[in-house]
Formats: C-alpha cells, structure tokens, sequence
C-alpha cells in the first residue's frame, strides 16, 4: 500500500478528466504507465488509454453486490474493479492516520500545502518499505476482508513503454475493458456452477 504517483495542489473542485489531463502533459513530473500495466480508476474519469474506468449505469459498489452473485460480465468486473480500487481508499485513510495533518483544515497556502501532502506520501512510502515495525502496518493486516481473487488478465504487449496517452480514441480502452469482463466472466460461470464463489 504505496503510492506510485501523486499529484497535489489542485482544488478539491476540480473535474477528475481535467486532474487526469494535468497529470499526464505535465512538464517533468508527468503520469506515465508502465509496459502492459494500466491504472484504475473510478467511472469519473474519461476512458482513454492506460486507464480502465468501471461500467456505467451497472452496480460496481461493493456494498450494493456484496453477498449477492453478479448477474452479468459488467457486474462482475465492477465488483472486483471496486474491490480493488478500495485498496487505494485504504491507502489514502493510512496516509491521514499517520498525519493528523492532513485530516484538519488547512491553514497554509496553497503551494505549502501541496509540499506537504508530497512530503507525507513520500515519508508514507519510505515508512512501508523500511520500517519493519510500521505501527500502521497491523492495521493494514487486518484489513484483509477487502481482498480479492480477480481472474489473472494481461494486456497486450502492443504498448509501448511510457507512451503518450491518447485522449482522442476513445474505443480502445473500452474494448480492451470489455474482453478482460468477458474473460473474468467466462472463469467465473464454472466456479460459480460448481458452488465455488470466486467474486
């Protein structure tokens, strides 16, 4: 539970596709994605390449599936979309429990305010790596009910390292969705015919 990337400084306001857009034409510090990786993130955010949104107008919140069996490909892709998106909830809520900080209102400004969060997830980082006797590690042990088992999908090799996000098509993505829903889908309905709940 570490991060990877953040960006601060922005109002709490600000549209997820503008923090998003930000992020990935920025000068220097810039978002980039790994070879065959992709980031989650949540149905705000455009569908554009690198980043796998939940579905729309179909149920992906944990607590409106939870003990239920999904009814199709959509749901079942949003749910463990969902489980695995908590994962950075938790990290987020860690982050603010080590720092009281960031829990309260600020009262510096606004660039001040952004060194800070980057100090704080830096020392969060360095803290998760090299404390073995983090006193937030236990919390984040027992934690484990938010874990999952999602069906093991690789995307195709047909990226380039750190290539430049396209923000003008917009299909790929949500086809590339699509086929990992339908691969999840089709590991699912044998276990699940088998009396194994694997959601």
């Amino acid at each position: 539970m570490k991060f990877t990337y953040v960006l601060a400084g922005w109002e709490g306001s600000a549209h997820d596709g503008r923090l998003l857009r930000s992020a990935i034409l920025r000068q220097g510090h810039k978002l980039t994605i790994p070879v065959g990786k992709y980031y989650l993130v949540d149905a705000g955010f455009p569908s554009v390449s690198g980043f796998l949104a939940p579905y729309r107008r179909t149920r992906h919140h944990r607590r409106d599936i939870e003990g239920q069996r999904p009814e199709s490909s959509k749901e079942l892709f949003n749910f463990r979309h969902s489980s695995l998106r908590n994962v950075i909830e938790r990290t987020i809520g860690l982050l603010k429990k080590r720092f009281a900080y960031l829990r309260h209102q600020p009262y510096y400004d606004i660039d001040t305010q952004a060194k800070i969060v980057l100090a704080c997830s830096a020392i969060h980082n360095f803290l998760r790596i090299d404390d073995v006797e983090d006193v937030c590690e236990q919390d984040d042990l027992d934690s484990s009910d938010d874990e999952v088992n999602p069906t093991h999908v690789d995307v195709p090799e047909d990226e380039t390292p750190n290539a430049d996000i396209s923000f003008t098509n917009q299909e790929l993505w949500p086809n590339k969705r699509n086929a990992i829903a339908d691969l999840m889908w089709a590991d699912y309905l044998p276990n699940q015919n088998a009396g194994i709940d694997v959601a």
